[in-house]
């Protein structure tokens, strides 16, 4: 009987001693924070120098449009890359609660060439690069037709390209995947580019655009997480550091009028 009392002591000592490890390795895990610029990466680590207690892992990414599926396979905990329409967008397509943390600012997206000067003019036949996602495509498009370039159908479609009702310059748009985005410029006319993409290219959006979008909530940054990390201790210190004026100075003393906050 004696033996039988040792032996379930040490059962339930095990099972503790278990717990206690399984619990400190998910607390001293690091906060990972998906990113795909190096303004991001940046801002991350200035972030990091504000609150050193915070751990962090950066990890890095080459295409945006995997974010989100290794976000709620908990690869990543934080994405740092989409707009607020991005997500709704990519919930509604995948089912899924992905939620907004945070807004953060808007990039605006621009009308880049390294064969043209302006956009005014463009010739006829001219061909034009926009990104593939729904998002991006639809945002592009829009922006588009705010130059006078082409008109949209005001009853929208699932495929972007095919709400195009006018094109006086018969311009041929093709959409592209946003990690070949860059490779175009060499051989179209014009590609338009997202803030992030262009500025990790080594553009100054406000200098080097030939034309930049207005300013649009629905293309604000959020920071986004899965729906069970939404009250993690950790996410909500970042998120408070993301917002606060520190952190805002430091993003317009680095990027300037290329970066626009809600006021």
């Amino acid at each position: 009987m004696g033996r039988e009392k040792k032996s379930s002591l040490s059962l339930v000592i095990l099972k503790i001693s278990l717990f206690l490890i399984f619990s400190i390795s998910i607390y001293s895990s690091p906060l990972r924070i998906g990113v795909t610029s190096n303004f991001n990466s940046e801002t991350v680590k200035f972030i990091n120098n504000l609150d050193t207690t915070l751990e962090i892992e950066i990890i890095y990414y080459n295409n945006y449009e995997i974010m989100n599926s290794d976000l709620l396979d908990k690869k990543i905990d934080i994405t740092m890359f989409q707009t607020l329409d991005f997500l709704e967008e990519y919930n509604k397509k995948n089912k899924t609660n992905l939620l907004p943390l945070v807004e953060m600012y808007v990039e605006s997206m621009g009308i880049y060439s390294l064969k043209h000067n302006s956009i005014k003019g463009v010739s006829h036949g001219s061909t034009i690069i926009i990104p593939e996602d729904t998002s991006n495509q639809k945002r592009a498009l829009e922006f588009l037709e705010t130059m006078g370039l082409i008109k949209l159908n005001p009853i929208r479609t699932k495929t972007a390209i095919r709400n195009i009702i006018s094109n006086p310059f018969n311009l041929e748009i093709v959409a592209v995947a946003s990690n070949l985005m860059t490779r175009y410029l060499e051989v179209a006319d014009y590609v338009v580019l997202n803030g992030e993409i262009a500025t990790n290219e080594g553009y100054n959006p406000e200098k080097d655009s030939l034309a930049l979008e207005n300013f649009y909530k629905k293309y604000i940054n959020v920071l986004v997480t899965r729906e069970k990390f939404i009250e993690d201790r950790e996410v909500v210190k970042f998120s408070e550091l993301l917002k606060s004026k520190e952190t805002k100075l430091f993003i317009l003393m680095k990027y300037g009028n290329n970066i626009s906050f809600m006021e």
